[in-house]
């Protein structure tokens, strides 16, 4: 398959296609709002087949408006990623402690600011309920299907109209923006700027996933293991932690540059 319309979506086709995959869900999830109470699931379980439903008919809009195939998709021509995934995928690890430590203090700060609402805690401890659906649906939809669109259609398209860091922040931007609230977005945005870069510079979506499916892993353990267990097993040494998690970070990004040549 040959693609076609390389410079779609434009950055505002990209807000319009995120609005429509948003809109997508919510009626696809109106239509299953029964679904639960007839099979005495989890209404949290159901967010599965919402997310895969809704991904699914953007996805058959836009591959065929872009005459793109999920091969291309996932690993484009310009690859440098997949001799090296062996190697990347162990540096992408050691980026993902400095990563949720960056990303939770900026978070904090913002809550310190701006305190979340009843709502806002029932709604997050519904998210971290430990469901077999959020489970599965952080750790492995999520990352696949936000992979795809973020990187491998906004991204992909944005590069080849935008300079580089305008694109990835662009990108970042309506991916933190989709989560509708400022302490995702925040979250989001940062995660999407390092998700960005990593699909810059490989052109592929499998360190992205990885990276994406490692970083939401990690966020579902320890919410498992719960703040009192962490603060137990950490209190004492957490100075020596931070330190270690910086100089692990450092080291598998400066792996990673090495191992991931700058793209045009």
């Amino acid at each position: 398959m040959t693609e076609k319309n390389h410079t779609f979506p434009s950055a505002l086709e990209a807000v319009v296609l995120a609005v429509a995959l948003m809109m997508v869900e919510y009626l696809v999830g109106a239509c299953l709002l029964d679904l639960h109470a007839l099979s005495m699931i989890n209404p949290l379980d159901t967010g599965g087949i919402v997310l895969v439903l809704s991904n699914a008919v953007i996805f058959t809009f836009v591959m065929d408006y872009k005459g793109l195939s999920y091969r291309e998709l996932f690993h484009s021509a310009a690859s440098q990623a997949g001799v090296a995934l062996p190697l990347i995928l162990p540096a992408i690890l050691l980026t993902v402690p400095a990563l949720i430590m960056v990303i939770s203090a900026i978070v904090q700060v913002i809550i310190e600011l701006f305190p979340l609402s009843a709502a806002q805690v029932s709604m997050f401890r519904e998210m971290g309920s430990g469901s077999v659906g959020s489970i599965v649906i952080g750790c492995l939809l999520a990352p696949v299907l936000e992979e795809m669109f973020f990187r491998g259609i906004i991204l992909r398209s944005f590069l080849q109209q935008y300079p580089r860091w305008a694109s990835i922040a662009g990108s970042a931007l309506i991916f933190g923006a989709v989560h509708m609230n400022l302490y995702q977005f925040a979250a989001a945005t940062i995660l999407g700027l390092f998700l960005g870069w990593l699909y810059q510079r490989s052109r592929s979506l499998l360190p992205c996933i990885a990276l994406h499916a490692a970083y939401n892993t990690v966020l579902v353990v320890m919410n498992l293991a719960g703040e009192d267990w962490i603060a137990a097993h950490t209190g004492g040494s957490l100075p020596l932690l931070v330190v270690a998690t910086v100089i692990l970070g450092v080291v598998g990004l400066s792996w990673l540059r090495r191992l991931m040549p700058a793209a045009a």
